[in-house]
């Protein structure tokens, strides 16, 4: 049975391994795109839009409305792909058991 020292310590190295992970994630990116890859968003792991592309041609058509649409379906694909990494990089740490709160 651990004692409270070695589960102090566990819990440390398990802050210290989380924190690694969301650095990780920080510096990765995924990119989502819609309307044959006319709209593309980067995001990073910890949900941060790092960049938008904007096919010219969309612009040109002045169809404000679909370009919006575009924008939100690709940020929505950004988002499920980096849950979908930053979820992989932890099972890592949790040996696959979900825990709550995970993203």
């Amino acid at each position: 049975m651990l004692g409270f020292k070695d589960l102090m310590e566990s819990a440390a190295n398990l802050q210290s391994k989380l924190a690694d992970i969301q650095d990780g994630l920080a510096r990765r990116t995924v990119i989502g795109s819609a309307g044959g890859d006319m709209v593309q968003v980067e995001m990073n792991g910890v949900l941060e839009v790092v960049s938008v592309k904007i096919e010219p041609a969309l612009i040109a058509d002045g169809d404000v409305e679909m370009l919006q649409d575009l924008v939100a379906a690709a940020t929505n694909a950004a988002i499920a792909r980096a849950k979908e990494m930053a979820t992989a990089e932890m099972s890592k740490l949790t040996g696959g058991l979900r825990l709550p709160g995970m993203v």
